[in-house]
């Protein structure tokens, strides 16, 4: 029987206890424990599973290997701040990991213990959410595919079509949300990464239905370290991730990081010190309870990921695009955004456990999940993956496109 912990009791971690239990798409007996630091809200998704739900604070390091000592393979759901301590403690208790990303920065010290984990025979996969996850799925999918590679560029694409009062909706964590708008996103370029303006880079990009055309920018993220390590061997030099949100809410997020809000420098009001940014997040969700469960209007959002990798196949230039569309889940009623983030560590918790996950180390997805079962799994969840390559015509192709034009008739 296979035995997890899930750590955050938040809507990612609620999806993924939504997945690991619907028998039809993920079978087989399993123990999971769900913990969060708040009791009650491990307790109200515990309740609706039948699952055991446990009190836990991340920071304390006994509680936190009392909690997952045994476990097969921990789900780190929390703030990516703590990945790095749980990674320690997995080594610990011998527990393979997933998590839904560090934000580049903490990703890049998590790769350092890429020969602890191998060592110790265990996996852990370093953002396994949308993207990056799947996103990186995509990507080393298109990569197998080339002998060499010049560049290789991750984009995501949100749309939310959702008819409602709320003047925004949060489809993922707003702390992380802030920090994205906010911090100084690095990429690579020309086989070094550099730090570039956040916000820069913007272009406008044509993505399937129902988004269409929308302007993408650069974004704090962890695929472009993560690329620059796993593809180093194919000659990588350009790595990059871009970001498009509906108009309306990246106008609202830019207003109030234009305030302030994103600072965590303490400000003094009404004689205490508090946080702008922890503030404004908690105010923020507290609005949003209101719409919870209600029927203000009926959830219709929609993500397009892409991982766009050109180089080359047998010395002909090649550039291969892999594309992953998310609507809103009708059976389970999770909106886009936070579906694509919630349910891929499920299928790859149970891809490690059934043994179709066998490399060992600290790494991104793009370096151990085997695409083509993913992506059948995706498939069964109606995440459907495209595929599309395209290559140069050369000079004698066009010489017979030519012909073929001004053929007589």
């Amino acid at each position: 029987m296979m035995k997890l912990v899930i750590l955050g009791a938040g809507l990612q971690g609620n999806i993924c206890c939504t997945d690991l239990c619907d028998r039809e798409l993920s079978p087989g007996e399993k123990e999971i424990v769900i913990a969060d630091y708040d009791f009650a809200k491990a307790k109200d998704v515990a309740d609706k599973f039948g699952l055991k739900a446990v009190q836990l604070d991340v920071r304390d390091h006994d509680k936190l290997i009392e909690v997952i000592n045994g476990a097969d393979v921990v789900l780190n759901c929390v703030q990516y701040n703590w990945n790095i301590d749980i990674m320690n403690a997995c080594l610990e208790v011998h527990a393979h990991y997933i998590d839904l990303g560090g934000l580049f920065h903490v990703t890049k010290k998590q790769l350092e213990l890429n020969d602890r984990f191998r060592e110790a025979g265990l996996t852990a996969v370093l953002g396994m959410g949308s993207t990056p996850g799947t996103m990186n799925v995509m990507a080393g999918y298109a990569a197998s595919q080339l002998d060499t590679i010049e560049e290789a560029k991750a984009i995501c694409a949100c749309g939310d079509f959702t008819k409602t009062d709320a003047v925004i909706g949060i489809p993922y964590s707003l702390l992380t949300v802030m920090e994205e708008h906010t911090l100084e996103p690095w990429i690579l370029r020309d086989g070094e990464l550099v730090p570039v303006p956040a916000g820069s880079g913007k272009e406008t990009i044509a993505f399937s239905e129902p988004i269409g055309a929308a302007d993408a920018f650069y974004c704090i993220h962890s695929e472009p370290v993560q690329f620059a390590s796993s593809f180093r061997d194919k000659g990588i030099k350009n790595a990059s991730f871009k970001l498009s949100l509906p108009a309306g809410f990246e106008e609202r997020i830019s207003f109030l990081a234009d305030l302030g809000f994103a600072s965590e420098e303490p400000v003094v009001a009404a004689g205490q010190e508090v946080n702008p940014l922890r503030t404004m997040v908690s105010v923020v969700n507290r609005y949003l309870e209101r719409y919870d469960g209600s029927n203000d209007g009926e959830l219709n959002d929609c993500d397009v990921l892409r991982a766009e990798v050109t180089g080359t196949k047998d010395g002909i230039e090649k550039e291969i695009a892999v594309e992953c569309v998310i609507r809103t889940s009708e059976k389970w009623g999770f909106m886009a955004g936070a579906l694509d983030t919630g349910v891929p560590p499920s299928i790859v918790a149970q891809m490690i456990y059934n043994g179709e996950i066998t490399e060992r180390g600290a790494f991104g997805a793009e370096m151990c999940v085997p695409p083509i079962p993913y992506f059948k799994e995706l498939a069964k969840r109606q995440m459907p993956v495209y595929c599309v390559e395209k290559t140069p015509l050369s000079s004698s192709d066009f010489k017979q496109l030519k012909r073929e034009m001004y053929k007589p008739k």
